[in-house]
Formats: C-alpha cells, structure tokens, sequence
C-alpha cells in the first residue's frame, strides 16, 4: 500500500503521518486484497481542522471521504469511521450482485420432437442463442 500525503496551511507532522497511515492500513486491509494508493490531505481552515482522504484500489474503485472537526486527530478517526461505511457498502455491493442461478430442469422432462433432433447445428445458431442468453441475464 502506498501512501502519500499533503499539508495545507499548517506544518508536516511526522506523527500525524504515522498515526493515519496505521489507522487506515489496518482498516483497509480487511477489504480489499489488490494494491491501493492512499492520498491524505491535512489542512487548517480557522479552528476547521480537515482531513481529505482519495483511495484508488488496482481493480479500478475510489473511495473520496473527508471530515472536519476542531481536532485533527479527532477528523482522522471520524474520516476513518466513513471511509470504513464506504468499503463495507461496495463489498456488499459487490456479493450481492451475483448470478443467482435457477434449478436446472431435468433433461428426461423436456418434450423433444423427432424432427429437431435430426437438424444440424449451425454456428450462427449457437452465436444468436448465446446473445439471447446473455440479454436475459
């Protein structure tokens, strides 16, 4: 996982870094399994301390969430608390967008007729059978 961060309006911290870097390692890791890149931003906007997080995963997701509070280490364990709804909402995303299959029908319980057994296959049939499978899916 890589890491990169920015500083708006205030100095570089190297313990805020560290602190958000294992927070958010330890989170994302239970979701996602590919590699990712993190961009976290730190910024001070009067008493607003912000925190801005861009996750972009290697099969192609992003996640953008951001929080602000009047302490920055309180924005990053809020920003954390969001971006982890985020993951579980496209994991499940993801398990429920399966194929549910039917039951397949017994082949003794198909009525065939003589004469579509004796007509040869062609493999234009087979290509505009397939199409048809996959609109109805």
């Amino acid at each position: 996982m890589q890491f990169r961060f920015s500083f708006k309006h205030m100095e570089t911290s190297q313990a805020l870094q560290n602190y958000a870097k294992e927070k958010i390692k330890v989170e994302v890791e239970k979701f996602v399994t590919k590699p990712i890149e993190a961009h976290v931003t730190f910024s001070v906007d009067r008493h607003q301390h912000q925190v801005l997080c861009s996750l972009a995963g290697g099969d192609g997701f992003t996640v953008n969430v951001e929080h602000a509070c009047a302490d920055m280490y309180g924005s990053v364990d809020h920003m954390i608390d969001k971006m982890v709804t985020q993951l579980k909402r496209k994991k499940e995303k993801l398990k429920d967008h399966k194929q549910h299959h039917k039951a397949p029908i017994p082949f003794g319980s198909l009525a065939v007729d003589d004469e579509y057994e004796a007509a040869p296959i062609d493999a234009a049939d087979i290509v505009k059978f397939e199409r048809v499978a996959k609109q109805r899916r």
